[in-house]
Parts: C-alpha cells; structure tokens; sequence
C-alpha cells in the first residue's frame, strides 16, 4: 500500500486486511481531510469503496484485487466488513456507505468552489443528478457524460464505445475537475479508474456504483432505521430481486470464505494499525 501525502499519513496506517484487499479504517472527517490534503499537494487519488461481495470477488479476478489495492483510499461499504474485522482482528471497521460519502464530498467540493465530473451510469442517469445536485449546490462546477459501455474487463465494448471513450477522456481532461465520480457498476468502474487514472487530469476519481440513481430518484433509499442497523441489503433485495445471487454471496459465501481465510492465516494475520 502506497503512502500518502503528509498531512495524512497517520491515516495510511489504519488498514486490515480481509481476503487479501486493505480496507481502511477511519470516520467520513478523517477521510475529508484526506481527500482536501491531496488536492492541496496535487497528488492524484482514488476512493473505492469495496463491500463483501467485491471483496469476495476480488479473490478470483486479479485485475479487481490490484484495482483495490491500489487505491488511496479503500472504503468499507458494508456491515459485513465490519464482522469479519472482528472475526479476524477484535477490531471494529467504521462502515461508511459510499453514497454518503458521495454526498460528504459534493458538500466539500461545493464549500471550495471545486468542479466535479459525473461519469457513466445508465441512459441519463448522470445527466439527471448533476441537474439535481446543481439545484441545491450553487458553487460546485458540475459537468456529467455516459461514457461507453464497458466489458467484464473495463474495455470498451464495441468501436463505438472506443470512441465514447476517447470523448469521455477528452471532456475529462478539459474540465480538469477536482473530482470524477464514476459510474460502471462493479467491478468494472474499479478497474477501469484503475487502468485510466494516470492519464486523466483530475484531483482524485471515485467509484460510485448506483449513486447517480439515488441522487437523480430513480432509486428509493432505503429507510434511515434499516441503514442504522446494517439491513441495506434486504431493501435491495425486496426492491431488486434479481440481486439474489449477488446478496447470497455477501450473506453466505463471504463469511464462509473469510472462517477459512482465519483459519490459513490463524498464526500470521496481516493487520496494519
């Protein structure tokens, strides 16, 4: 894991290691004063925010384990985190929803007059929330684009998607916003940020999932108590039934998967306090 810029090189060492991904442990202040430290040194970043299910499948696709890895700041999304920390380490994660934290850095970046960049989602996603969000942040520079559409491995999917995108850079780099949102659901806005961070011109990117239709409406957030107690998943699942699968992983396989990473790591655990 990388160091970080000075003023927050405390924060670089508050790591655990699950299933072979450092997540970070730390509250949405600490990690906003990462994010402004970084900007003020210009040196680039990235936020991911890994949940079980990403970190379960980042144990059989190298690309998505290296994209993680790789970012400045590894997020935990998902209470599921937080147990197996415990199982593994005694020590309690700090979850931090990753829409939240969207929301956190669109305050931020409003308070310093920063531009933001909205990328991919799905149809007008993009497009609806940076409406949405310039409504109610008059300072923030929102600019938004579809971006292509991308394959398992964060390629373009086909020679028009190639050309969407060389535009999407394109308008990237021209904007040259402080923040790029990225929008390509897992694992492929990971590793794509991963693959394209070095040539865009940008303070730091994120990834954000389904934000983009949280923030245009086209999603309902699920209510505040079942957030407070961990239970997002279930209002997915009844609002999404066709996530089965996937929640099945988080739910199931992935503390299956982290007993018996305890227990081939049960006399050398990898921890960073």
């Amino acid at each position: 894991m990388k160091k970080l810029s000075k003023n927050n090189s405390e924060m670089a060492q508050k790591y655990v290691n699950i299933l072979g991904i450092n997540v970070l442990s730390t509250s949405i202040p600490g990690l906003l004063m990462g994010v402004r430290g970084n900007i003020t040194y210009n040196k680039k970043f990235c936020i991911t925010t890994p949940n079980p299910e990403l970190v379960l499948a980042s144990t059989k696709n190298a690309m998505l384990k290296q994209a993680l890895n790789f970012s400045t700041f590894s997020v935990p999304d998902g209470v599921g985190l937080n147990y197996a920390s415990r199982f593994l380490f005694g020590k309690n994660l700090k979850i931090i929803p990753g829409r939240k934290l969207f929301g956190k850095l669109i305050e931020l970046a409003n308070k310093k007059g920063w531009k933001v960049f909205l990328l991919g989602g799905e149809g007008d996603e993009a497009e609806k929330a940076a409406e949405k969000l310039k409504l109610n942040y008059k300072k923030v520079r929102i600019e938004s684009f579809p971006g292509p559409i991308v394959d398992e491995n964060a390629e373009p999917a086909t020679e028009v998607d190639r050309r969407l995108e060389k535009d999407a850079i394109d308008k990237i780099n021209k904007f040259d916003p402080h923040l790029l949102f990225v929008a390509m659901k897992n694992p492929k806005q990971e590793i794509w940020i991963h693959r394209n961070l070095k040539g865009l011109n940008v303070g730091g990117a994120m990834a954000v999932g389904g934000t983009f239709r949280y923030i245009a409406g086209l999603s309902k957030l699920p209510p505040k108590w079942m957030e407070n107690m961990g239970l997002e998943w279930v209002w997915r699942l009844f609002n999404e039934p066709y996530r089965v699968g996937r929640i099945l992983n988080a739910v199931i396989v992935f503390p299956w998967k982290v007993f018996l990473f305890k227990i081939s790591k049960s006399t050398n655990l990898p921890i960073y306090k």
